[in-house]
C-alpha cells in the first residue's frame, strides 16, 4: 500500500524501467534524478498518503462499462484491486478505480506530444460518455460542491444546485460547468517527458500548434476536458488550472485554463495527485501553510462562447519570448484586495442579511468614492470572491474573512490562517471581519 509520496514515485520509475530496458540512455532520466533529490529533501514530510486506501501504481489496460480500451496505459495511479492480464504483469482497471493516468515519454517531441494528447483524450471521451450513462440511466447525482465554487469564481453567477439543472444555463456557461465537474470527477492525466523540449517557450508554443492545427477524432477543435492536467518535459511544466489545485483568473469570467512553469516538476505532480486524492476519497489533505507558491505565467484563456446554434471555447494566447520567460521559482500568495468603495459595500452587505441588492439606489458610491456601482461591483466579481445572484451581491462561500485597514481600504479570504499569516508581514494594522452568509 502507499503511505508516503516517495513510493508512488519509487514505484511509476520502476514501471518505466521496464519499458526502457535494454534503450541506451546517457542520462539518467529526469524523473529518477528528481526522485532522488527529493527524496533527499525530505519530501515525504509534506506529501504524507494517509494510510489505508489501498493505493497502487500499474501499467495496463482501463475498462469503460466492461469495455476493455485497446491503448495500453504506461502508468496509472489506482484504488482497489484490478484483473491480471494473462499471466502478463499488466492489469486491467475500471476507469472509476483510476485517479491518475501516466502517459511517458523517453523523449517529448511535438509528434509524441500530439500522440499522447489525442490518446488521453480518448480517454477522457470514454469517461465523459460514462458519466452521462450514469446521470440518465442510475439517476446518478454527482456531488457539486467543488465544481461550483469554481464555476461562481470564474463566472460570478451561482452555480447550479443540482446537474441537471446544467441545461437552465446559458449554453457558454454550460459548458463551462461542464468541464469543471469532469474536471472533477475524471482520472488526472499527466504527459511525463523524460528530455525533450529545451526551453519554457519551445513547450508552450507546441501546445497552441496542436490547439490551433489539429481536430480530435470526432473533427472538432480540442476542447478544455480533453487537455492534459499537466505536461512535463526537462524541467518545464504546462498546468491547467481546474481548481485541483491550481487556479488563475484576470479578472470575472477571464479564465487563464493553462499556465507553466519552469522550475519543481516533481512538485507540482505531487500536489496534482494529492488533489485528486482528496477528492476521490473526500479527506482533508495537510496543505503546507506557507505564503510562498508556484510561479505560473498564464499560456491559455479560455471563455466558453456562442455562435447562432454552435457552442465552444474561444481561447486567447500569451506568447512572451523566453528572456521574458525567466524568472523566480517562486511567488508569495496574497488575499485579494479591496478598494474603500468595495469594503463598504461588504460592510452594507453585513447589515442586509449578508447580500446587496443591485437595484437599490447606489449613486452616492460615486459621489463619496468616485466610483460606480458598476464599478464596484466589477471589482468584487474580479475578486473571485463574490458572485451576482440574480441582482443580488454576495460572497461565494458561506464563510470569508475581511481584513480592514485604518484608510478602509482592505483584503478578502476564505483561508483565515493564511490571511492571518499574510498580515503578520504587513507593516500595517488590520481588522478582521468574519463574513458569515447562511
Amino acid at each position: 500500500m502507499i503511505e508516503k509520496a516517495s513510493e508512488i514515485l519509487e514505484q511509476f520509475i520502476a514501471e518505466e524501467e521496464k519499458r526502457i530496458e535494454g534503450i541506451r540512455m546517457p542520462h539518467m532520466p529526469t524523473l529518477g534524478s528528481a526522485y532522488e533529490e527529493i527524496t533527499r529533501k525530505g519530501i515525504d514530510n509534506k506529501f504524507i498518503i494517509p494510510k489505508g486506501l489501498n493505493l497502487k501504481v500499474v501499467s495496463g489496460f482501463i475498462s469503460v462499462d466492461g469495455e476493455m480500451l485497446p491503448e495500453q496505459i504506461d502508468c496509472m495511479l489506482v484504488h482497489g484491486e484490478g484483473t491480471q492480464y494473462g499471466l502478463t504483469e499488466q492489469y486491467i482497471y475500471d476507469i472509476e478505480l483510476v485517479l491518475c493516468i501516466f502517459e511517458v515519454k523517453k523523449t517529448l517531441n511535438k509528434s509524441d506530444f500530439k500522440d499522447a494528447f489525442e490518446h488521453l483524450n480518448k480517454v477522457r471521451q470514454k469517461f465523459a460518455q460514462l458519466f452521462e450513462k450514469k446521470l440518465i440511466e442510475d439517476h446518478y447525482e454527482p456531488d457539486l460542491r467543488a465544481p461550483s465554487k469554481l464555476f461562481s469564481q470564474i463566472t460570478g453567477k451561482p452555480a447550479p444546485k443540482k446537474y441537471h439543472n446544467i441545461h437552465d444555463l446559458e449554453p457558454e456557461d454550460g459548458i463551462l460547468f461542464y468541464a469543471l465537474v469532469q474536471e472533477c470527477y475524471a482520472p488526472a492525466s499527466i504527459i511525463h517527458g523524460y528530455g525533450g523540449y529545451k526551453t519554457e517557450s519551445g513547450l508552450r508554443k507546441a501546445f497552441i500548434d496542436i490547439l490551433s492545427g489539429e481536430k480530435d477524432s470526432s473533427g472538432m477543435g480540442f476542447g478544455i476536458p480533453s487537455f492534459p492536467t499537466l505536461v512535463t518535459a526537462n524541467n518545464f511544466c504546462l498546468v491547467k488550472n481546474n481548481g485541483f489545485p491550481y487556479m488563475a483568473l484576470q479578472g470575472a469570467n477571464n479564465w487563464v485554463a493553462v499556465s507553466s512553469t519552469r522550475h519543481n516538476p516533481v512538485y507540482i505532480m505531487l500536489e496534482i495527485i494529492w488533489s485528486k486524492i482528496s477528492l476521490y476519497f473526500d479527506v482533508a489533505m495537510p496543505w503546507e501553510e506557507t505564503l510562498t507558491t508556484e510561479n505560473l505565467v498564464p499560456l491559455l484563456t479560455a471563455i466558453g462562447r456562442r455562435d447562432g446554434e454552435i457552442v465552444g471555447w474561444w481561447y486567447k494566447t500569451n506568447e512572451p519570448t523566453e528572456k521574458l520567460l525567466k524568472r523566480e521559482e517562486k511567488v508569495e500568495w496574497k488575499p485579494a484586495e479591496l478598494s474603500q468603495a468595495a469594503i463598504i459595500l461588504t460592510n452594507l452587505m453585513l447589515i442586509r442579511g449578508g447580500q446587496f441588492d443591485s437595484e437599490e439606489g447606489s449613486e452616492w458610491l460615486e459621489d463619496k468614492f468616485g466610483a460606480t456601482f458598476e464599478d464596484v461591483t466589477e471589482e468584487l466579481l474580479s475578486s473571485g470572491y463574490f458572485m451576482n445572484d440574480n441582482g443580488l451581491i454576495r460572497p461565494i462561500e458561506s464563510v470569508s474573512f475581511i481584513a480592514t485597514a485604518s484608510d478602509n481600504s482592505g483584503f478578502i479570504a476564505t483561508d483565515r490562517k493564511m490571511l492571518e499569516l499574510w498580515l503578520s508581514k504587513q507593516e500595517d494594522e488590520f481588522d478582521i471581519s468574519s463574513f458569515i452568509f447562511m
